[in-house]
């Protein structure tokens, strides 16, 4: 059975200003050490040694690379930021006393490989445009995310130890779910041993029996790769939180030695399929799912993701109605997934590749282990839909993702694996190139294959507040901008002048109200058009993205802070589950006209990604104007909505009100909001929607 002796708390820290004490876990930025480069961490510990037991030193993430001494002596080393990673130190451990020392190296890239031969393998951590300093070479690669950032300890155990478990479900042709194992036994023993090992799978989220499976099986010395499989007859199944319920099993794994040895493992996951068929589209568990989302970049610095926080993200992801996640580039920390896990949000997750890197023989190795450790990392959780091997390659692209993605397969032969995502995914109109945006469709449409667009959007400033609390802004005075400031905190100078068009002659208030406009009045009517090309050319809406991860100016609906732009209500809206809707002509119209089809919109839909039919709907549309009175109101009874449906529910144009909605003899040029309300029999809300337009002038009316 294993022990575990915490390491976690304060050691010493020797970097450029000489030693001093710091906290572990933490990311040494946020201990007040702006540097990049080598240090050492150092503590003494205390441990009572047992006779006939096996110890080994335990991180579960260190940023960058990492040499580990116990008492002067090296135990080990290792590269990468995110993955777990452990040496055995029996041999050097003393019992009593000891020091360990960790010599940690977190570089910036050399200049001249930076950013497009790059080698440390950190994606967005080192290299992003959300990053402080976005693109600069002379600043792309500010506050450093280096140290020992995940807990550490040490870890007693037997001489024979179940070091991992692999988790498969899979539906059998006959209907029954096979819950595979692979379990990984480690043996120091001299020679082979019989053992009995046990595989019990217990209801986790709702009260069941356990289904319990025993075998007699042979340990032999070093590693041992045991299959095991258990039938589930009718089982609860994984959902996402939109289609059903996230309901998961512990599995518990023991092993028993006939000399008496011991060892258990368990772990909470869900039995669930998802599958990408021959017409293209995404099945999950069986039912067709059109995925609703957004990409995360939580922050730049994993050791400040607190329980709290992920809950608070996850929380906000639920409310916008998303029920998948892309996180970008980057592998995010245990808890964050199995949070996923039990809110029923599922995960498009990259490798942590972002753009171009060597293409030498070693970088390729390196990757290719790398990108294996993140699959088994995260294997177990049932949240993970599909994994992705780079975002957006360019130059390296041809060599390295085929690599990348046969060693992905080699330990995931179940889920999709993408070798890239590329910006075929993402079309950029209204962001980075054409202010009509609504033409972004037409690049789908010409498209033979169905995919899922993995970044759209627009930037937005956050609040007054926030925007107070970008260092380099501050200094450099609030308004009128220093765009040298704005720049480094990410802003975006021609993304919002020449295509969004904000004014630049006028206060700071009024510059964020308008950028925020128009991203929310951007990401509602991409998003709606989007939805309506559903299966046809689209299985998926990833929008980019949802928060920002340092104070900053981006593409986030919601900032470093937490607070909400208006782009997450407008994403909240139209990324509904049910969606009622009108496709507009124009968003202005004349005193006098009617607002009515032809005129102001030309088609009505509900969309219903639900797997439930929609019988005995009613939809009410009212207008307010711009004294907030209701100036119209009308309710019009639906036929049946499909499960799974885009739905044009009138045959025509609606007869609601004789087709046209005509201003009151007294109503004023101003701004107008149609709102559109779909109930079910017992007058419970399914979806809502509202549009602005605005009558101008005046002309004299029609008899």
């Amino acid at each position: 059975m294993k022990k575990i002796i915490n390491l976690n708390g304060i050691w010493n820290f020797k970097a450029q200003a000489g030693v001093s004490e710091i906290k572990v876990p933490s990311n040494w930025y946020l201990q007040g050490h702006d540097f990049a480069g080598k240090t050492e961490y150092t503590r003494e510990f205390n441990i009572k040694k047992a006779k006939d037991k096996r110890y080994k030193i335990v991180f579960k993430g260190v940023d960058y690379f990492a040499s580990v001494y116990i008492n002067g002596k090296f135990a080990g080393s290792h590269e990468g930021y995110f993955q777990k990673f452990s040496f055995d130190i029996t041999d050097i451990l003393n019992n009593g006393s000891n020091k360990v020392a960790v010599a940690v190296d977190s570089p910036k890239e050399p200049a001249e490989k930076w950013p497009d031969k790059k080698y440390l393998i950190k994606g967005i951590f080192n290299h992003h445009d959300a990053r402080p300093g976005s693109w600069s070479k002379k600043y792309g690669q500010d506050k450093n995310t280096g140290g020992i950032w995940n807990e550490v300890y040490i870890e007693e155990s037997e001489n024979i130890e179940i070091s991992t478990v692999k988790i498969t479900p899979y539906l059998k042709d006959d209907g029954v779910w096979n819950t595979g194992s692979e379990i990984t036994v480690i043996s120091r023993l001299a020679g082979p041993v019989k053992a009995s090992l046990t595989k019990a799978i217990k209801p986790h989220t709702f009260k069941g029996a356990p289904v319990t499976i025993k075998r007699e099986i042979v340990i032999y010395p070093g590693e041992n790769k045991i299959q095991v499989h258990a039938d589930l007859k009718n089982p609860r199944l994984w959902w996402t939180w939109d289609f059903g319920k996230p309901d998961m099993y512990e599995f518990s794994y023991s092993v028993t030695a006939e000399n008496g040895l011991k060892d258990t493992y368990s772990d909470i996951s869900g039995i669930k399929e998802l599958k990408k068929a021959a017409d293209n589209c995404w099945y999950l568990n069986g039912r067709r799912i059109f995925l609703r989302g957004s990409n995360i970049i939580p922050t730049q610095w994993l050791s400040e993701y607190t329980k709290d926080k992920i809950e608070k993200d996850v929380r906000l992801m639920k409310e916008a109605n998303f029920n998948t996640i892309r996180v970008h580039a980057h592998v995010n920390r245990e808890e964050f997934y199995r949070e996923l896990d039990r809110q029923g949000i599922m995960v498009w997750q990259d490798f942590a590749l972002q753009w171009s890197y060597e293409t030498t023989p070693e970088f390729m190795e390196n990757a290719s282990s790398q990108i294996k450790d993140m699959i088994n990392l995260h294997y177990n959780r049932p949240c993970i839909a599909v994994w992705c091997c780079h975002n957006e390659p360019s130059v390296n692209a041809k060599q390295l993702d085929p690599v990348l993605y046969r060693k992905a397969r080699e330990e995931d032969a179940v889920r999709y694996i993408e070798q890239s995502s590329d910006f075929k995914q993402h079309p950029y109109q209204g962001w980075y190139f054409d202010d009509n945006f609504i033409n972004a469709s037409s690049t789908i449409e010409g498209l033979k294959e169905t995919f899922i667009i993995t970044e759209y959007g627009a930037q937005a400033l956050p609040c007054v507040e926030t925007m107070k609390k970008m260092e380099k802004i501050a200094a450099a005075g609030m308004w009128p901008p220093d765009f040298e400031a704005w720049e480094y905190h990410d802003f975006q100078f021609k993304t919002n002048f020449d295509i969004a068009r904000l004014e630049k002659d006028t206060t700071l208030e009024e510059f964020i109200e308008s950028s925020q406009l128009y991203q929310a009045r951007l990401l509602k009517e991409q998003t709606e058009t989007f939805r309506l090309m559903r299966y046809k050319n689209l299985n998926g809406l990833l929008q980019f993205m949802f928060c920002e991860c340092w104070p900053s100016i981006t593409w986030a609906v919601v900032d470093y802070y937490r607070n909400p732009k208006k782009g997450y209500f407008a994403l909240k809206q139209a990324m509904q589950p049910v969606l009622p809707g009108y496709r507009l002509f124009t968003t202005r119209i004349a005193q006098g006209d009617d607002v009515g089809f032809g005129q102001l919109w030309s088609m009505v839909f509900v969309i219903n990604d639900t797997p439930a039919v929609l019988k005995n709907t009613a939809l009410n549309i009212s207008i307010t104007g711009p004294d907030n009175k209701t100036c119209f109101s009308g309710t019009k009874k639906l036929p049946d909505i499909m499960a799974d449906s885009l739905a044009r529910p009138f045959e025509g144009v609606p007869d609601i009100a004789n087709n046209s909605f005509k201003a009151a003899d007294n109503d004023k040029p101003g701004n107008y909001t149609m709102r559109l309300t779909l109930k079910d029999a017992k007058g419970k809300t399914l979806g809502t929607n509202s549009y602005g337009y605005e009558i101008v002038g005046s002309h004299k009316r029609k008899k």
